[in-house]
């Protein structure tokens, strides 16, 4: 009995010169187009730290020319997208705002199907997933790759208090981390402390920060370490803070409650004598003034520390607002007196502190400098300047970590001091003719670690 074939496998003898013509262009009738090539990209996590540069790589198996395709990479969707590259120009119409100005393309290796884009200045809203996709005018493929964003904080900080009780009272806190990090305390010993911890994100950089405290009676340790890590990375930033000993500490107890009277009689005398011969009353620090900060500055909650953003804030064109330079004014003017206060600045590698005439133009970029009524020094290529016209440079002991200020409005000078090793570092002559002065800070690079005043 002759075996027929199912209409399924029945081919028209016309249709033979369209199957070899659909064999040839890589498709079948029914199954849709098939590529001839496919993108691949890193089979690991890309990692980056904040700040830094990162490479985003594919290529093309098998290696042929992409000189002549569209090369995408986006996020979530195709369109807008991380970076376009079409037939050897890139397209910034096509660009997403996060990523304008941020995204570089590598072109070596185009002719053998390799292509990279390079993300500049990675922020935190970086971290997650990425697609490249190449296309020809009629194929497209394309690989996911996933990035991985890290921030390493700043070292942490340990502040204590010892109450007359004998009870230590320690908080320990540290910003710019990615992601959440993690606080520990132990004691001299190795032995963990119990402590609470406040961690909170910044909605506008997405880095974190973390305020760890803990109370423990002195006499049970020695010292205390404070640790801060994130997953990402097995070390750890420590700070320690060496206790006196319990003998000396009762010691010292016991001799202040038998000199407590002598002690507060030649106080008292003392403190008069330099308040009626030197000193008028010391203000109390005033928080930063926000309407004057530059679109660019983020001020923290406390008002007295502030860090730049990667991208200008949308805010009121206040009159006092700085335009042109990354700046900021303490709120409260002096038109006299005596003042004192200290600038922590930290490990930053760019900043200027220092005092301005309460009347300066914040619109315009102003050479900062006495000639135009601003007296203040600087960390600038590693080198710490008076900014003076020419301008002279500093040379303190060790780099300044914390620096205090201070004007006496009465003597018109501006003095500057280290407060890690007590040193002087300049003074200016400040005429007395103008009337009142501000605070003045400014910030040119994108640190982690905010600059903040006490």
């Amino acid at each position: 009995m002759a075996k027929t074939c199912g209409r399924d496998a029945f081919w028209p003898i016309g249709s033979v010169p369209l199957l070899l013509l659909h064999l040839l262009s890589g498709t079948i009738p029914g199954n849709g187009r098939k590529a001839d090539f496919e993108v691949l990209g890193p089979s690991e996590p890309v990692w980056a730290m904040v700040g830094g540069n990162v490479d985003l790589p594919c290529y093309l198996s098998p290696e042929i020319s992409a000189e002549d395709m569209e090369l995408r990479w986006y996020r979530d969707q195709p369109s807008p997208a991380v970076h376009v590259h079409r037939k050897g120009k890139d397209v910034p119409e096509e660009q997403m705002a996060l990523y304008q100005g941020r995204t570089t393309f590598l072109k070596d290796g185009v002719a053998q199907g390799r292509a990279s884009v390079r993300i500049h200045n990675v922020i935190t809203f970086d971290n997650g997933t990425f697609h490249c996709q190449f296309n020809d005018s009629t194929v497209s493929a394309e690989a996911t790759l996933w990035l991985r964003v890290a921030g390493l904080g700043s070292e942490p900080r340990i502040q204590v208090q010892v109450d007359q009780d004998g009870v230590v009272r320690a908080e320990c806190t540290s910003a710019g981390w990615y992601p959440e990090p993690q606080v520990e305390w132990r004691d001299f010993q190795g032995q963990t402390l119990h402590s609470e911890t406040n961690i909170s994100v910044s909605p506008t950089t997405g880095l974190w920060a973390v305020a760890s405290s803990l109370t423990v009676p002195s006499k049970a340790v020695s010292g205390l370490a404070c640790s801060v890590s994130s997953p990402p990375f097995p070390e750890k930033k420590v700070s320690r803070y060496q206790l006196s000993d319990p003998t000396s500490r009762w010691f010292r107890s016991t001799a202040w409650k038998i000199a407590l009277p002598l002690i507060l009689v030649a106080a008292v005398l003392g403190v008069a004598i330099i308040i009626s011969l030197l000193w008028k009353p010391q203000r109390v620090i005033t928080p930063l003034y926000p309407d004057t900060a530059s679109s660019k500055l983020f001020l923290f909650m406390d008002g007295k520390s502030v860090i730049q953003l990667i991208f200008s804030r949308k805010l009121p064109n206040d009159l006092g607002r700085f335009v042109s330079d990354t700046c900021v004014l303490d709120w409260e003017p002096f038109p006299s007196g005596r003042h004192s206060w200290e600038v922590e600045v930290g490990r930053r590698k760019v900043w200027i502190l220092g005092m301005c005439v309460e009347s300066l133009d914040q619109k315009a970029r102003v050479p900062k400098s006495p000639q135009h009524e601003i007296w203040a020094v600087e960390l600038y290529k590693k080198e710490h300047q008076a900014r003076t016209f020419p301008r002279v440079r500093l040379h303190p002991p060790q780099p300044l970590y914390r620096v205090r200020v201070l004007l006496d409005c009465d003597a018109d000078t501006l003095t500057f001091y280290s407060v890690d090793d007590r040193c002087l570092i300049c003074t200016f002559s400040v005429p007395s003719c103008f009337v009142s002065l501000q605070p003045f800070f400014c910030l040119w690079t994108r640190d982690p670690s905010p600059l903040t005043m006490y």
